[in-house]
């Protein structure tokens, strides 16, 4: 099985693909550890793209992240699931909050800066983002799950559990 995650910065990406990766046994892929280094500073493309390629050349996998111009268009349509994390403005908050200071003990540098939050609380919440996440909707409807708050990702959740 194919899976691509997407959602909005603290929408719980990571936690989600790592749990179906490990109840499914299904190699996952985080695209911000192989797009950024511990102090989170960018990773060239250069080095990044083959990593995503070779990855998606397993019979099975899940990648979260957004990143267009990492076979965006080529992950979704070979995705045999599409998961939207929608989830609201403050819960994402939190959650980068509490994920902030867990990466802190395992050695990242990512303090919640001025511009991190402003991202957070809306950048990747903009009008061209949204539009995109409702466009990956309707072209994918079949292979699409939308979910908008935590119950719905819990109840997600058990159909892999």
């Amino acid at each position: 099985m194919k899976i691509a995650v997407l959602g909005y910065a603290g929408s719980g990406k990571t936690y989600l693909t790592d749990y179906i990766s490990e109840t499914k046994n299904i190699p996952a892929l985080h695209l911000d550890s192989i797009k950024f280094d511990k102090e989170w500073m960018p990773i060239d493309d250069f080095f990044v793209l083959p990593q995503v390629k070779e990855f998606m050349a397993n019979e099975d996998w899940i990648i979260d992240g957004y990143y267009k111009y990492l076979l965006y268009d080529e992950r979704l349509e070979k995705a045999d699931l599409i998961v939207l994390l929608l989830l609201p403005r403050l819960t994402c908050f939190y959650r980068t909050v509490k994920r902030t200071k867990s990466r802190r003990q395992d050695g990242y540098k990512n303090d919640l800066n001025w511009w991190f939050v402003k991202f957070l609380l809306f950048g990747c919440r903009n009008k061209e983002r949204r539009q995109t996440y409702y466009e990956i909707a309707e072209k994918y409807k079949d292979k699409t799950v939308v979910l908008k708050t935590i119950r719905q990702v819990d109840e997600f959740k058990k159909k892999f559990g």
